[in-house]
């Protein structure tokens, strides 16, 4: 119990971060542009920068199993399926709607939250295995999206032109350009200069504040009460039988203690705002998807620290 609430004070000032977010734009201090902005700034600047900066000095840690990768999307293809037979069965949704089901058990909010949280929870060691998942996440996930939806909506027949926009639009991410650019960096083996090593010290001091109240001030735009039943559904896939597959595929896969915490942790973050982007895309689901964003979020405070218990993080 004492090792749960040790997790609990550990996560607490990042959630109460969100909580602020929340709030500045609930009493009317911020509008829905200023959001945006801060939003854009720190998905195009400070983020990236941050990975790089996490990355760069990749040559001093270990590699990274790429069986970490099978574990954790492995989970993702057993959640999918899960959560596309649940929407039809349970609520009846069309073929798009079922997609956003099942996107929605395994699209977390890996960047703006986790990337704070499994800093703080497992330290740096940690980052290169996130980063790795990531950069996959993006690769996969949306275009898996648009690919399963367009099928649906076509009765067998993929748009390519719009598969491989997605697919393009994936490598001007400037969170994967971070990653990689990183990563190439530090194959080099060279240590950064020490101005750029230092500038780019200083943005990764405010990215972690600054992307957490982001995430907050988003949440002030969706509701609880919309669909709350199809929300319901979505987090319990989410927070619950996501990490608990992919810390089952880790174990059975013999990973060691630092990949399967970190893909543990990673696996057990709220609904990211890209579910709501997605169904807004796709016009469908949209009450559901922002619905299972706000709930999942504020349940994650509770889960997170539970998850990290679990695992045995120690102190």
């Amino acid at each position: 119990m004492n090792v749960f609430f040790h997790h609990l004070s550990l996560c607490a000032p990042l959630f109460l971060m969100v909580f602020l977010g929340w709030a500045l734009v609930k009493i009317g201090m911020f509008s829905h542009s200023v959001t945006k902005a801060l939003s854009q700034f720190v998905f195009k600047l400070l983020m990236p920068v941050m990975l790089f900066h996490l990355m760069s000095d990749g040559s001093n840690r270990p590699p990274v199993d790429w069986k970490v990768l099978i574990a954790f999307f492995g989970s993702c293809v057993v959640v999918y399926i899960i959560g596309n037979f649940l929407g039809g069965k349970l609520f009846k949704q069309d073929s798009t709607g079922r997609v956003i089901t099942g996107m929605g058990g395994i699209f977390g909010n890996n960047v703006q939250l986790g990337v704070p949280i499994v800093q703080t929870s497992l330290g740096t060691a940690a980052m290169p295995t996130i980063s790795l998942l990531i950069i996959f996440n993006v690769l996969l996930l949306w275009t898996s999206a648009t690919a399963c939806v367009e099928f649906g909506r076509t009765g067998g027949k993929i748009d390519w032109k719009k598969f491989l926009i997605a697919l393009k639009n994936i490598f001007k991410n400037p969170i994967v350009l971070g990653i990689l650019i990183g990563t190439g960096w530090s194959l080099t083996g060279l240590q950064l200069p020490e101005v750029i090593d230092k500038s780019a010290a200083l943005v990764a001091t405010a990215t972690t504040p600054c992307a957490l109240i982001v995430v907050g001030m988003g949440l002030a735009e969706h509701s609880f009460t919309v669909a709350l039943p199809k929300a319901s559904v979505i987090t319990v896939l989410k927070l619950g039988i996501q990490p608990f597959l992919v810390w089952v595929f880790c174990v059975l896969l013999e990973l060691d203690s630092v990949q399967t915490n970190a893909a543990t942790v990673l696996a057990c973050l709220p609904v990211a705002i890209n579910l709501y982007i997605m169904a807004t895309q796709f016009e469908s689901e949209e009450g559901a998807a922002s619905n299972a964003i706000f709930v999942s979020t504020f349940i994650s405070a509770l889960t997170v620290p539970l998850t990290l218990t679990l695992l045995g993080v120690g102190y």
